[in-house]
């Protein structure tokens, strides 16, 4: 009895070290309007090196849970804010990796549709904090790159706060395809005024609202939905596989 109960002991701590160590989540979803956004939080344990975001939406490819992406999504904007809400420099669109870094999570590839690279890798070098994360509680809000965030949290984001009062725009709503906002369409306007999604690379183009979305190298992550890395699952059950074996061989 004591060695199974020093076993049992043994698997949880194997289970729960494993997931105590930082690891990828990957989120998907979709958006219905140009005003949606998408909350998600992260958590640091330590001070850590290596954070990053990547999206995959606007050119597709494959995630750190190893589902493939279709490109055609809406150009994204990650909005970054610590804990107490007070922002952090953002994560814009593109540009193209060049050279290519070798790095198929950071390289932005070019729309099969547009040319444009306009999916999110964070940090780039120009973003805060790089290098090494202090430990604690993180806020990403997923925008479309026409709808950022305009200071701290608590102070709104650009389409309910500026648009809505300026130009009558209802939220939830669309605006990108609206003639004479700060939209991305030319004049006269070539997909349907109110139609959602339109390109600023190339007027007139709409996207879908479909969304993807990685946080690598954090402790959690939460939002919509989650699907750890396929190798961290692994090396769980392995583990514990592992443990149990060994323990009914000691038992016979």
């Amino acid at each position: 009895m004591v060695r199974w109960q020093r076993l049992g002991a043994v698997i949880l701590m194997v289970l729960f070290g494993a997931q105590a160590r930082a690891a990828n989540f990957s989120f998907t979803g979709s958006f219905a309007n140009d005003t949606d956004l998408q909350y998600f939080t992260f958590t640091l344990a330590n001070p850590t090196a290596g954070v990053a975001l990547r999206t995959w939406s606007y050119a597709g490819g494959t995630n750190a849970a190893g589902q493939v992406i279709p490109s055609g999504g809406f150009e994204p904007y990650l909005n970054l804010y610590f804990s107490d809400g007070t922002q952090m420099n953002p994560g814009s669109s593109g540009p193209c990796a060049a050279p290519p870094t070798g790095n198929p999570v950071a390289d932005l590839l070019p729309d099969p549709t547009t040319g444009a690279c306009g999916d999110v890798y964070y940090p780039t070098e120009i973003s805060f904090p790089g290098g090494t994360w202090a430990a604690g509680t993180y806020t990403v809000v997923l925008s479309l790159f026409a709808n950022p965030g305009i200071g701290n949290l608590s102070d709104g984001f650009f389409a309910e706060v500026v648009l809505a009062p300026s130009y009558g725009l209802t939220v939830p709503g669309n605006f990108t395809c609206m003639e004479g906002s700060p939209g991305y369409q030319g004049t006269p306007p070539t997909a349907p005024v109110d139609g959602a999604f339109c390109d600023q690379f190339v007027s007139g183009v709409q996207r879908t609202g479909l969304w993807a979305l990685d946080i690598l190298n954090v402790d959690s992550a939460t939002g919509p939905t989650s699907i750890p890395e396929p190798s961290t699952l692994a090396l769980w059950l392995l583990g514990a596989a592992f443990l149990v074996r060994r323990g009914l061989r000691a038992a016979c």
